[in-house]
């Protein structure tokens, strides 16, 4: 049994989006951009979230049409021919690529050729371990629009089969062309796996893994990035009380939510409207401890106006003012006393004294001077000190008799009655003209309150603003009389004292407060206050509804996120499946094969052997390097690499049994000259038993198969592919023209030679001597093949590797007039091509259409003459 037909029916069980998952991969090779996010829509519809992608994908099953390249036993498949290719590349779609349904075609193109656009289109048709993308014309405007398609003949056990090949995404070709195995670089890469990069496993495996690895590690990411980007924060809406029957509806907030009922709580009626608005003003009204408490802030506000307009009114009452005057009074009449005092210590001293002596300033120094002495300068005696020795508090000179009697006198005058009643006056009254100038007589009175007043008594408003201008004309008055002594004209108030009136009114409101509290019916309030909080609740429920109903959805569209992410990531039966597969399909008759494939070509010290990995039992194929203390990717150049995946590749084709055709394009990229050989030899090898087609740019690889082709007595039909003015993929028949011997190269000569016969002009001109100049330079070159070919018999070929001693016999000695020619005519063209610099003042003239053809048909002459005379 094959491995597909084992995966097939367990496919079968596959959810649908992970069965179209399989199917692109087994197609393509492996998943674009694109199809990781239809793939993803697939996943997602599968768990109940709607398409965003338009039109919306439909998943397509897997089935057995659907399997990549697999060699078929019962059947053999040869390609004939791949023609009338459309939009792929810049080739022209007139061209035709045959292949010979029996042994080898070799498809020899240079770079930039349009050779990988035919091979694209193979590997696509036929399934290739890594099928790649067919591209349309880049240059061309419509390029996004554009879709490839070919057409492809083939044979099925010799029966003439035509497929219609389309790059279109939906396309899968025949069947029956999966039976075509294909290698090349990207298919090389495609036997190494990411764990080792020299370990092989079949094709079906990789994709296995891929399937359970790849397409969780592709959009885990993606669904993550899309969970976290929900909005689901409940915390907005715990506004709404859970206690009433609207946040019983919505709490807990969750994916199963009744949206239906929420909503309906959440439409008022107009009645239920005006209710809300009702409502309010009817609690107030029967609540009264609002409304008491309210009476008694406005009363607590009244009676504190009335305390500051009695403050204001007694700075600068009658009994303020008339106790300033009699300070005043009190201080003008001590400091008389104090002068007459001050006059009879004057007369008690023999010497004048200083003025003011005796007075104000005077006592306040004496009484510094006594303070100073007992703390001081002689703490613990009595003042003044006159004891021998005492000096002078201020001048600190040593007191002389005159200066201690003096002393004493002052000591007696300070403590006299005068003296002090004169400094205690003065102090009173300068603590009434700090006062004054300190004291401040306005009050504020809002504009509510004002009106609030007004409202129950309606000229106290004016009383008040009339009494504040009272009050403030009479502390103005009263800091002129305090700096001028004048203390006539004491204005007279306007109006009586309002602050009685104040006072009536907050006992008034106090009282009302008092008589509200006393008519409380807490049932009743009870009542409104929870039929308020419901429609309050319903009211936050409708402001909120949407924000809700969006957080549901989220929540629900997050429940269906994380179903499909947890089906993401649920590949272990798929590994599980895969290392069941492994076990029986990897097994050591392969290994033994690719052994035998390694030593076929020439890699004898790479040994292949069976290996088991963690990966849910997978078994792999696997590189041993004996006695290498490095991972075989580590050791392994990128040949050497090159050369295991062929290895396996025909280790692979061998184990299947198959006789279908093989394609190889550029299988010894990388590769030096003796690895080369051994691939061309075992390609000859493999083409004795089956088609095989191999696309090279390498002359000397492609020497090498027709050289190997040749001594195994096959044919190969050989197709070259060029880039012509017009672009690249133009295919003719044979070897490359710089690869053609001397014989088939005239011919092509003699054509050139029409076609520049028929566009030349005289006198010649710049074109016509650049087309004799080119064809000039080609002859020359025709020389050169012609002593490769015919004169040394091909025993030195240029492209091939080595000598063939065995042509030794058939190598010509060139007689003198042979010789003679071969220079003439080397010379001839020398003198038409730039190989050589000539002298500017030689003028040469253009050599003429009929010239060239004498001397085309002289080196034609020349070699055929030789071969004549080897016989």
């Amino acid at each position: 049994m094959a491995i597909y037909e084992e995966v097939l029916p367990w496919a079968d069980r596959l959810p649908p989006w992970r069965q179209d998952a399989l199917r692109r991969l087994c197609v393509q090779g492996g998943w674009t951009e694109a199809d990781l996010d239809e793939i993803l829509d697939l996943a997602k519809q599968h768990h109940g979230i709607s398409s965003e992608i338009e039109p919306t994908p439909q998943p397509i099953r897997f089935t057995a049409d659907h399997f990549p390249a697999e060699a078929n036993q019962d059947r053999t498949v040869a390609l004939t021919s791949l023609h009338t290719l459309l939009n792929v590349g810049k080739i022209p779609s007139d061209q035709i690529l045959e292949f010979q349904p029996h042994g080898l075609t070799i498809v020899y193109g240079g770079n930039g050729t349009g050779k990988s656009g035919y091979a694209r289109v193979l590997k696509q048709a036929c399934r290739a371990r890594s099928p790649g993308t067919v591209y349309a014309n880049a240059y061309d405007p419509d390029f996004q629009k554009l879709t490839p398609s070919a057409t492809i003949d083939f044979e099925v056990d010799d029966t003439s089969e035509q497929e219609f090949w389309s790059g279109q995404r939906s396309h899968v070709p025949r069947t029956e062309l999966r039976a075509i195995s294909v290698f090349d670089g990207d298919c090389a890469r495609h036997y190494l796996q990411a764990r080792e990069a020299a370990s092989f496993q079949p094709i079906a495996l990789t994709y296995l893994k891929q399937l359970a690895n790849g397409i969780n590690q592709a959009l885990r990411p993606r669904l993550e990035a899309e969970i976290a980007g929900l909005a689901v924060d409940v915390t907005p809406f715990n506004i709404i009380p859970a206690d009433t029957e609207a946040g019983q509806a919505i709490h807990p907030i969750s994916s199963t939510m009744n949206l239906e009922q929420a909503r309906a709580l959440g439409t008022l009626t107009q009645e239920e409207q005006a209710e809300l608005t009702c409502l309010p003003k009817e609690i107030n009204e029967a609540d009264p401890t609002v409304k008491a408490t309210l009476l008694d802030n406005a009363a607590t506000n009244v009676e504190n106006l009335a305390n500051n307009i009695t403050a204001a009114a007694n700075t600068v009452s009658n009994d303020s003012i008339d106790a300033a005057r009699t300070a005043h009074q009190r201080l003008l009449e001590a400091e008389t006393a104090e002068s007459a005092a001050s006059a009879f210590l004057q007369a008690e001293d023999a010497a004048p004294l200083l003025p003011g002596t005796g007075q104000g300033a005077w006592a306040l120094l004496f009484n510094a001077a006594r303070e100073y002495s007992t703390s001081i300068a002689y703490p613990g005696q009595a003042f003044p000190v006159t004891d021998n020795g005492a000096v002078c508090l201020l001048c600190q000179q040593e007191l002389t008799p005159e200066a201690k009697d003096r002393l004493h006198r002052f000591d007696r005058y300070v403590r006299d009655t005068a003296a002090e009643a004169a400094q205690a006056a003065r102090n009173a009254w300068q603590q009434i003209v700090r006062d004054v100038g300190q004291a401040t007589v306005t009050f504020t009175v809002s504009q509510v309150m004002s009106d609030s007043l007004g409202g129950r008594i309606a000229t106290l408003p004016d009383d008040i603003r009339t009494f504040r201008e009272d009050l403030v004309s009479r502390l103005q008055w009263l800091r002129t009389a305090i700096e001028t002594g004048e203390w006539q004209n004491r204005p007279a108030y306007r109006s009586a004292n309002p602050t009685a009136s104040i006072q009536q009114i907050a006992n008034i409101l106090r009282a009302e407060a008092a008589a509200l509290r006393a008519n409380l019916n807490a049932e009743a309030l009870t009542a409104k206050r929870l039929r308020l909080k419901e429609l309050e609740a319903r009211r936050l429920l409708s402001e909120h509804i949407e924000s809700i109903a969006q957080v549901v959805d989220n929540l629900a569209h997050k429940a269906k996120l994380q179903s499909c992410l947890a089906d993401i990531g649920n590949s272990r039966p798929i590994s599980l499946f895969a290392g069941q597969l492994a076990k029986k399909y990897v097994s050591e008759a392969l290994a033994s094969r690719m052994n035998e494939e390694l030593r076929k070509l020439d890699l004898y010290h790479i040994r292949a052997g069976i290996s088991s990995t963690g990966d849910a039992g997978s078994v792999r194929l696997g590189i041993l390097l004996h006695a290498s203390q490095l991972d075989p990717h580590l050791v392994l150049s990128e040949a050497e690499q090159r050369i295991c995946s062929l290895a396996y590749f025909f280790a692979e084709l061998h184990q299947s049994g198959s006789s279908s055709g093989i394609v190889l394009d550029d299988p010894v990229s990388s590769l030096d000259h003796n690895h080369r050989t051994a691939v061309a030899r075992r390609i000859i090898e493999e083409a004795a038993n089956r088609q095989v087609i191999v696309f090279t740019h390498d002359a000397v690889f492609f020497g090498e198969l027709i050289t190997l082709g040749t001594d195994a007595q096959l044919t190969p039909n050989v197709k070259s592919i060029s880039y012509r003015a017009e672009g690249p993929g133009y295919i003719d028949a044979g070897l490359p023209y710089d690869m053609r011997k001397h014989r088939d190269r005239i011919t092509q000569h003699r054509a050139d030679h029409q076609r520049i016969a028929e566009n030349f002009i005289n006198p010649p001109g710049d074109e016509e001597r650049l087309a004799i100049r080119n064809a000039y330079d080609d002859l020359r070159v025709t020389i050169e093949v012609g002593i490769e070919d015919t004169v040394l018999n091909e025993t030195v070929v240029r492209f091939r590797d080595g000598i063939s001693v065995g042509r030794l016999n058939g190598v010509m000695i060139v007689q003198e007039a042979e010789y003679r020619e071969v220079q003439r005519l080397h010379d001839r063209c020398c003198r038409n091509v730039r190989a050589h610099s000539h002298a500017a003042g030689q003028q040469r003239a253009v050599t003429q259409p009929d010239e060239l053809l004498q001397d085309i048909e002289a080196v034609n002459t020349l070699f055929q003459t030789i071969r004549r005379r080897r016989g």
